[in-house]
């Protein structure tokens, strides 16, 4: 399943707190581009500490996960699935992938995503990932699609973008062990 194949060779692995630095310096870069992602750079205030507290939050919770991306010598991405903290929602994760803008197209995100979903069909805890997309970031829904994801629904012009434009936000889940 999944289109990349990988032609980097990466360490996909839990984050760990020495890894904040470099999550901080990729999610700073990532949205440094200004495409794909809803939050500003200028409006981005996190720090190492905080990305530590991610760290340890996700390493602590039962139905989550935070994963690294690592070639020998950086860190180029990183995925996260929130699972819900309320008893209704236990059963569902949100899932957040960064890669740097170097290593796309080289098999980094399907990497990440099948190391996610290996770990979700081990944690019956989860049912479902669900996920939320610029509508016209086709690389990643592209992606999301060969990893099984299915459109749920569609936020029309959900995001005014610096030149004027809208975006829709495109809500996709995919169930595990299906």
């Amino acid at each position: 399943m999944g289109l990349e194949r990988p032609l980097l060779n990466l360490d996909i692995r839990p984050a760990r707190t020495t890894d904040a630095a470099a999550i901080l310096r990729l999610h700073r870069g990532v949205l440094q581009e200004r495409r794909y992602f809803i939050t500003e750079p200028e409006e981005f205030r996190q720090s190492v500490d905080d990305k530590i507290r991610a760290v340890r939050e996700l390493d602590r919770s039962p139905n989550s996960i935070f994963l690294v991306a690592r070639t020998t010598s950086e860190l180029v991405g990183f995925l996260t699935v929130r699972g819900g903290h309320l008893n209704r929602m236990r059963h569902t994760g949100k899932l957040e992938v960064m890669v740097a803008e170097s290593a796309r197209g080289k098999g980094v995100g399907g990497a990440l995503l099948q190391a996610a979903f290996t770990w979700a069909e081990a944690h019956p805890d989860i049912e479902k990932i669900g996920l939320s997309v610029f509508a016209d970031n086709t690389r990643a829904v592209e992606l999301y699609r060969s990893f099984g994801f299915r459109e749920e629904g569609r936020r029309t012009r959900e995001y005014r973008l610096e030149d004027g434009r809208y975006v829709d936000d495109l809500l996709m889940y995919r169930f595990i062990g299906s």
